[in-house]
């Protein structure tokens, strides 16, 4: 089983690095592909085999990253079985307690064109340290955070069309329980702030990137609802998302796109945090 992977890039020189290791861990440097969207900040160099794709930088557009998306997939298989499509900061995991790696999982899932279980990484600031770079995150890091804004449709076996952000596509929705996408937007709080700001002074065609240029009262906001989640003991260890799952599905509607939606009219986080199994703290 052949497979490949697909992220866009501007000036990510924490997060990038950090992908295209874990993901040529799990398919080989090689079968991956990075638009870089106009970099000045040498992140794109030395990352081995890895295939960048260099680009005019051009005001964030999401309509062209995701109509990109869908043609570059679709033409890579006419090479590959199957391919991922994710951003730099998404860290898709095909669970360890039933896949050797993601080709493992490109290969044996029965699902096509799944979604995957979406999982914000949290910082729960008076307990967990800082982020220490010399270690891996996630062995850092022992709670999750259900969101539907992060269940994206992130990979096929087959052309398709990828609506915005990989929160849509024309394909039923179908999830795959044993994919995780973990989004590491929130892994830490200092990381966070910083970013924010950078992110905020981009240009933007349109209304495209309001959760980018959010104000630091947000972001402190997001971060304190971790810290009373689990200080109301709002915490299970059972890492099972079924409830969340059901309820995602009963959101299914058809958008003026014609894609398949469950957060057309909202979406939805879970109420309790969850620790993360102890195999997956080695992942990256």
């Amino acid at each position: 089983m052949s497979a490949f992977a697909i992220t866009f890039a501007y000036n990510e020189s924490f997060f990038l690095p950090r992908w295209a290791a874990y993901y040529g861990s799990q398919l080989g440097l090689q079968n991956l592909f990075v638009l870089d969207h106009g970099s000045s900040d040498l992140s794109t160099a030395g990352l081995g085999a890895v295939n960048i794709i260099k680009v005019p930088r051009t005001p964030f557009d999401d309509v062209r990253k995701i109509n990109f998306a869908t043609y570059m997939h679709s033409a890579l298989l006419q090479y590959y079985d199957a391919g991922f499509v994710v951003d730099a900061d998404e860290f898709l995991v095909a669970d360890p307690r039933n896949y050797r790696d993601l080709r493992d999982f490109a290969e044996r899932t029965p699902i096509d064109a799944p979604a995957a279980v979406g999982l914000e990484l949290c910082h729960i600031r008076h307990i967990e340290p800082d982020f220490n770079s010399s270690l891996p995150i996630l062995a850092q890091r022992d709670y999750v955070l259900f969101d539907s804004w992060m269940c994206k449709r992130c990979f096929a076996r087959k052309p398709i069309r990828f609506g915005g952000g990989c929160h849509t596509s024309d394909q039923p929705v179908v999830f795959e329980s044993n994919l995780y996408l973990i989004h590491l937007k929130n892994f830490d709080y200092k990381h966070r702030m910083v970013r924010q700001q950078v992110t905020s002074a981009w240009n933007y065609s349109g209304d495209f990137g309001v959760h980018a240029r959010r104000s630091a009262d947000y972001v402190n906001g997001v971060f304190d609802g971790f810290d009373a989640r689990l200080a109301t003991g709002l915490v299970s260890r059972q890492f099972d998302f079924t409830t969340e799952i059901e309820r995602c599905l009963g959101k299914v509607v058809i958008n003026p796109a014609s894609e398949y939606d469950f957060n057309l009219n909202g979406g939805f986080q879970s109420d309790n945090l969850q620790v993360l199994p102890s195999s997956f703290h080695g992942l990256f």
